[in-house]
């Protein structure tokens, strides 16, 4: 069934079985699934949870998904678009969250589970590029504005692996599921000025640090050099080997 969302609908039932299996669901939880498409993971999902909430964007797949499900009467489809539905209209706290996230919306997705406080996991299916940016460690080439951004307030893990032919129809690259756990608190309570500062930072990423913070925050280089020598910065290394930590340190001071 061809859309015009261009979805790449998740067609491997062990992947699907894993999935599930690797949220640990309760019969008490709450599960929000961002993009169920033709409802392979829902269909999962109906059976061992007390509510599910898919919200998705393509009516065609609603009305496939209603006609599927039809005989549950614990599952509520929203056709929105997440970018647009209010997640805080969802009573429930400690939600757990699952989606096969468009790849072209999957940073705003992402920001915009962050700025959420309702859900307590979330396992995502992402390009596998973006799963290696948010599980990368400082120091290496993926780390960056994402890694950082997302680490504020959640911590972040790599679950498996999916090659092209587990989608039909079959993207052009593969895809990663991730795990993402919300903190109980974030790293620090002002986020705005660390992602400034993050923003700043690798809008120039083969610049040296002094000089991407210097120009991205518009402020003098004697400013920025005496803050990171104060914080043991050196001011030629480049940003992707500062960790989380130094950038909370850097906004603290900086912004």
């Amino acid at each position: 069934m061809a859309t015009k969302f261009a979805q790449h609908f998740l067609i491997n039932q062990h992947a699907v079985e894993r999935i599930v299996n690797a949220m640990k669901l309760a019969p008490q939880d709450t599960v929000l699934e961002i993009g169920p498409g033709k409802g392979a993971v829902t269909a999962l999902l109906v059976e061992g949870v007390q509510r599910v909430v898919v919200v998705e964007i393509d009516p065609q797949m609603v009305a496939l998904l209603k006609k599927k499900l039809i005989g549950s009467k614990n599952v509520a489809i929203i056709e929105k678009d997440i970018l647009e539905f209010d997640l805080s209209a969802l009573p429930e706290k400690e939600i757990k969250v699952v989606g096969n996230l468009p790849y072209n919306l999957t940073s705003p997705i992402l920001r915009k589970l962050s700025e959420w406080t309702g859900w307590s996991t979330a396992f995502l299916m992402v390009q596998k590029e973006v799963g290696d940016r948010l599980c990368a460690p400082a120091g290496s080439s993926d780390y960056g504005a994402l890694t950082v951004g997302m680490n504020l307030t959640c911590e972040i893990a790599p679950v498996f692996v999916l090659s092209e032919s587990s989608f039909k129809p079959a993207p052009r690259v593969k895809s990663a599921v991730v795990k993402l756990t919300r903190r109980a608190v974030p790293l620090t309570d002002n986020i705005p000025a660390v992602q400034r500062v993050i923003q700043a930072a690798f809008q120039q990423r083969r610049k040296v640090i002094l000089n991407s913070l210097s120009h991205g925050l518009g402020l003098p280089k004697e400013i920025v050099e005496a803050t990171l020598e104060n914080l043991k910065i050196s001011p030629q290394i480049r940003p992707e080997r500062i960790p989380v930590s130094q950038f909370i340190a850097l906004a603290q001071q900086l912004v």
